[in-house]
């Protein structure tokens, strides 16, 4: 095969960046000829990936956007592929990955707790008005054969919103790379590194990891844990302005128990280090941060509004809070969840779970919806010969 896959960049902290090249030398590995095209990526030193720069403009968002699908489009049409696969909004391809979920949903949740004057600023915003068009345009595009959600949740909110027959959206879920995350790491990395940041063996440790403070829930975390009491500390690790978030600490007199890590390469000794893992999001359509806890044995608190509470089941792997609102519900589970003899159950299970989504399983389906994909674009080639 030769396939094309479309990014407008490559970030070593995030999870769907981690993720596109997770899969792209997956395919050059099984000897496909992969094309990345993107604004800015680290090159692979894999064979049979060749990288193409897209001079995008740089800013404002708008811009920035806009010329990216432009120039993607035209980059693309430069050669033939068997395959054009996008996990951007652009109109040029064959199979859209959804991995950003759909914006009109995040919009109409932010509207859920914005002041008014915010509110209409979203409706007048050239920026989101544009993404709201493309978007329509995207999902209902006549040459567009397959979606890839990474959650039932995003389904439900395309089908809702979009002309798009439900066969042509595939929800194929994340797969994580289950030696990398695994409890066995507690020993060797996680208990050394408590020591030398002097958490005790018997403080609950609680770990946030998320880029994007505000839309994945710090702020309710922070109240649900200065509510919760007792001595446990909270680490934080991601890209984000972190000054609000210490002003709210402080004025919770929870300061000294949390610490901002910024983003990090490396998040495994983070996993091996911690007891819990919250993420009261307000929208996320599956973060691969949930799975990487999972692998690693950590008890899951996140939102009904993310995609991954789909797979995991009220007190089993974790706990489900109905709404990122719900402070006195988050407070409950994370009391619930600094008894150990609670955690020591559910880490069972939560690593049992995570054992159902390896790398190798979404491979293999994502191989599969590639062959239906050629095979119905030969099927029309052959069509539009023979008319």
């Amino acid at each position: 095969m030769k396939i094309a896959f479309i990014r407008d960049k490559y970030d070593p902290y995030g999870g769907a960046e981690r993720f596109t090249q997770t899969l792209t030398d997956s395919f050059a590995e099984r000897g496909a000829e992969v094309h990345i095209f993107a604004r800015k990526w680290i090159e692979s030193d894999t064979p049979n990936i060749r990288f193409h720069r897209i001079r995008a403009f740089g800013s404002p968002s708008l811009l920035r956007h806009a010329s990216f699908v432009y120039l993607s489009a035209k980059a693309v049409r430069k050669e033939k592929f068997d395959l054009v696969q996008s996990n951007e909004r652009t109109l040029c391809q064959d199979i859209y990955r959804a991995g950003d979920g759909v914006h009109a949903r995040w919009l109409e949740i932010r509207a859920t707790y914005e002041s008014f004057l915010k509110r209409v600023s979203f409706r007048l915003n050239p920026f989101h008005r544009y993404i709201l068009r493309l978007e329509r345009r995207l999902f209902e595009h006549p040459d567009l054969k397959a979606v890839i959600v990474n959650s039932d949740m995003v389904r439900r909110e395309i089908t809702s919103r979009f002309r798009i027959p439900d066969e042509n959206i595939h929800t194929i879920y994340n797969g994580l790379d289950l030696k990398a995350f695994h409890p066995q790491h507690k020993a060797s990395a996680g208990k050394p590194f408590r020591k030398e940041c002097n958490v005790s063996d018997t403080t609950p440790l609680v770990l946030f990891v998320g880029s994007g403070f505000e839309r994945k829930g710090l702020t309710a975390l922070i109240k649900g844990m200065a509510m919760a009491g007792s001595d446990a500390k909270l680490w934080v690790v991601g890209k984000g302005k972190t000054d609000s978030y210490k002003k709210l600490a402080d004025e919770m007199s929870f300061n000294a128990r949390v610490t901002f890590w910024g983003p990090q390469k490396n998040v495994m000794p983070f996993y091996a280090a911690a007891d819990i893992f919250a993420l009261p999001t307000w929208y996320d359509p599956f973060p691969t941060a949930v799975l990487e806890a999972l692998a690693s044995g950590l008890p899951v608190i996140t939102t009904a509004q993310c995609g991954a509470a789909e797979i995991i089941r009220r007190g089993r792997e974790g706990f489900i809070l109905s709404s990122p609102h719900a402070i006195p519900e988050l407070a409950g589970y994370l009391t619930k969840l600094y008894n150990t003899s609670q955690r020591g159950v559910m880490s069972v299970n939560a690593r049992k779970k995570a054992e159902e989504f390896p790398t190798e399983r979404t491979i293999g389906e994502l191989e599969e919806l590639y062959r239906k994909v050629m095979n119905m674009k030969s099927i029309r080639n052959c069509e539009k010969t023979e008319s």
